[in-house]
């Protein structure tokens, strides 16, 4: 993507032209590129919010080429033929969207992405027709630029996100995407599921087929909660989750297991010796940023 972006599509014209080709931008995938951030080589105000650039290497001519708003030109002084880019997420999604136009129906964000208010609704507006997102962990932003964005997004059918209370990123609005997203079948989420997040999935999210809570830390009542209140829901996926309230690395017993078997189609958990589940190398953010645009 990058490669067509900052070097194909300025060969030449029939490149250029080229580059607008719908075939190329069905999916926008940010989730491989390599990201630096720079919050602890600037001065900044807020340190619980990351300054992240996007780092792409072209060649020198093409660097001074460029001429960009924000971005970073770094001439490698190694005596190579090459300059290294770092570009804010602004700056790349106005590069993308100039050629892939309406075309991408899939749009996953890097999972230690920051996404400003002004990223999320620009995104939206100029990719309305996304199927399937991806969201980082750095993506809570205001109730406004949610409802803008969603309500762009009318045809959203899967949607991951992240949430690590930890970190003060706030609160998702499931109801913006509720009364926007009718078509939404498909939804995972990874964290930890609190009780006002359950409530708001099940009140919201009622066309929901198919839930995954992967690596997220649950209980019982409030998982129970989710299969009860979400009536159409025919797949819930459990794997590698910790029960709070439970001994580590247990799972709960067959009681809990009476009530999704009954009712679901696919119900996917752990057993008791599953290797994955005793390897605490699963939380850290390596493991789970892997595969995570994956809807398992």
């Amino acid at each position: 993507m990058m490669d067509i972006t900052l070097g194909v599509s300025r060969v030449c014209t029939s490149w250029f032209l080229a580059s607008h080709n719908k075939t190329l931008w069905n999916t926008v995938d940010l989730t491989k590129l390599k990201q630096v951030d720079f919050s602890y080589f600037m001065e900044y105000k807020d340190r619980v919010r990351p300054i992240i650039f996007f780092e792409h290497r072209v060649d020198e001519e093409v660097a001074k080429g460029l001429s960009f708003r924000s971005i970073f030109v770094n001439v490698s002084k190694f005596f190579c033929d090459y300059s290294v880019l770092h570009l804010t997420l602004m700056n790349l999604l106005d590069k993308i969207t100039k050629l892939s136009r309406m075309a991408p129906k899939n749009l996953f964000f890097h999972f230690n992405s920051y996404i400003q208010t002004e990223d999320l609704m620009f995104a939206a507006e100029r990719m309305p027709n996304i199927e399937k997102l991806v969201l980082p962990v750095w993506c809570y932003k205001t109730k406004e630029s949610f409802q803008f964005a969603f309500s762009r997004w009318k045809n959203l059918k899967t949607l991951i996100i992240t949430q690590d209370y930890q970190l003060c990123t706030g609160t998702f609005d499931f109801q913006a995407v509720g009364e926007n997203c009718s078509n939404l079948t498909n939804f995972k989420f990874m964290g930890y599921l609190q009780e006002t997040t359950a409530e708001q999935i099940a009140l919201y999210l009622q066309n929901l087929e198919r839930l995954s809570l992967r690596c997220s830390y649950v209980t019982t009542t409030r998982v129970l909660s989710l299969i009860t209140g979400l009536q159409n829901l025919a797949i819930l996926n459990l794997s590698h989750c910790v029960y709070l309230g439970l001994d580590p690395d247990t799972v709960p017993d067959d009681y809990f297991v009476q009530a999704p078997t009954q009712k679901l189609e696919k119900f996917i958990k752990c057993t008791q010796d599953c290797k994955t589940c005793k390897d605490q190398k699963r939380y850290s953010w390596s493991y789970l940023s892997k595969d995570w645009q994956m809807m398992r």
